[in-house]
């Protein structure tokens, strides 16, 4: 069953508790039999249902190597959390102006994102705590933000707050946060996938919410209808590459039948409008799910012109009308 995650404006707290547990979620399809020997689990991380599959393996081995994956995405939950007080982010967040040490693995991720900044023309962009808790999705709130409350949280947000020092040390401007939203899902499967390769498996599957990535042999993967919940819009058959879709349906609330999502514009400061979902195929689940987010910010037209200009990037775009756009490339990844 596909799963997703609907907030309705204003609904209180306790209906929003129980839809937590329903945040974008994909279909799993398998390429062998039934009646193969496969090994599965899920828990709650990452802000979404996180499942591993490994298959043709004993179920002890399995269990093991399952249990080590989880493991590693706890630890980058915890890493990248931007409300746990144990979390660096919520620390580096939280002093404003001062320079900070953060772990190696932290900075690295900030590197890149730099690095992703620059190469999205800014559509892709970390530093925006200050938007999301503006429009009360940090708490699981959801509500729209007053117009003082909107131009100050834009004031606060932006990758050009951010330096980045030598020695792995960072400095915000006050007021200034980061929350990892758009890519450390991506990079919390790609963790996992290298603890499970470490543990012996040599097929399995890794799902978290969406963003998906492979271990070994051929995966059929379903890709969610961003308007239709009981509805695929494709199938993918993967193998030797991932796959990660940002899409308006998995936080949204709604006013005056205008839908309001948690994927903002850094620059206007308000959900961007054009895309209904974007499906990203990458080599690696990190990139994927950053650039599915930098192109739904960016719109169809200029989104699928980025696309275009990778050769081992693909995508599929739908936009805020239902049409369906695709790299040429993408349809290789389809199924008949």
């Amino acid at each position: 069953m596909i799963l997703r995650r609907i907030i309705q404006h204003p609904i209180a707290l306790v209906l929003y508790a129980v839809l937590v547990f329903a945040v974008g979620f994909t279909i799993i399809f398998f390429v062998k039999q039934d009646t193969e020997r496969v090994v599965k689990r899920s828990q709650i991380a990452m802000g979404t249902i996180v499942e591993i599959k490994v298959r043709d393996m004993a179920d002890d081995e399995a269990q093991h190597a399952i249990s080590a994956a989880f493991a590693e995405i706890r630890r980058l939950d915890t890493l990248f959390s931007h409300s746990l007080s144990a979390s660096p982010v919520t620390k580096l967040n939280s002093v404003g102006d001062e320079v900070v040490e953060v772990p190696y693995e932290l900075y690295a991720m900030l590197l890149r994102c730099d690095t992703l900044w620059r190469l999205t023309g800014g559509a892709f962009d970390v530093a925006v705590e200050a938007l999301v808790r503006s429009w009360g999705f940090s708490a699981d709130a959801p509500m729209l933000p007053g117009d003082d409350d909107l131009l100050l949280a834009r004031e606060r947000s932006g990758w050009q707050h951010v330096e980045l020092l030598d020695g792995s040390r960072v400095r915000l401007n006050a007021g200034v946060g980061l929350n990892f939203g758009a890519v450390a899902k991506g990079y919390a499967v790609d963790r996992a996938v290298e603890v499970l390769h470490t543990h012996g498996v040599r097929e399995g599957l890794v799902n978290a919410g969406g963003d998906m990535r492979p271990v070994g042999g051929l995966w059929k993967v379903g890709i969610q209808h961003p308007r239709e919940a009981h509805r695929l819009l494709a199938t993918l058959a993967l193998e030797g590459v991932c796959v990660a879709t940002s899409g308006d349906y998995e936080q949204y609330f709604e006013v005056d039948g205008v839908r309001y999502h948690h994927i903002f514009d850094p620059l206007s400061g308000m959900p961007a409008r054009g895309c209904s979902s974007v499906s990203v195929v990458a080599d690696n689940n990190t990139t994927a799910d950053a650039i599915a987010t930098a192109v739904f910010v960016m719109g169809p037209s200029k989104g699928m012109e980025f696309l275009r200009s990778f050769p081992n990037i693909e995508g599929m775009i739908v936009d805020d009308h239902g049409t369906v756009i695709m790299t040429p490339g993408f349809d290789n990844y389809l199924t008949r």
